[in-house]
């Protein structure tokens, strides 16, 4: 019984310290794919950025947020589909490097 307790104390525990590892982000950058943003592409201009990016998550690459070096993943990927290539200001909840987007508007 005692195990039984003490497992559950330690699973209650972990999954606060997990709650509490989030915090609400208002971000400004632009919404890029999985691909282009590993390799740190260049793509041009906004239209072949937009171009490029469409291209790239509708062949399978996740969309993905850039904020200056840093590039986020979105865990509701239908929340910035159509943002796709552009800037943007994304509010949501950033857990380690992944965002709940909450929020996107047109920068």
């Amino acid at each position: 019984m005692k195990k039984y307790l003490l497992s559950a104390g330690l699973v209650l525990a972990m999954a606060a310290s997990f709650a509490f590892n989030t915090t609400d982000e208002h971000l400004k950058g632009y919404i890029s794919d999985s691909h282009c943003a590993a390799n740190k592409t260049d793509m041009g201009s906004m239209a072949d950025r937009i171009q490029c990016v469409n291209k790239c998550i509708k062949g399978g690459a996740a969309a993905v947020l850039v904020v200056g070096d840093k590039v986020y993943k979105i865990a509701n990927q239908k929340a910035v589909l159509k943002y796709a290539g552009k800037n943007v200001i994304v509010d949501g909840s950033v857990t380690g490097d992944t965002i709940e987007v909450t929020k996107v508007t047109k920068d």
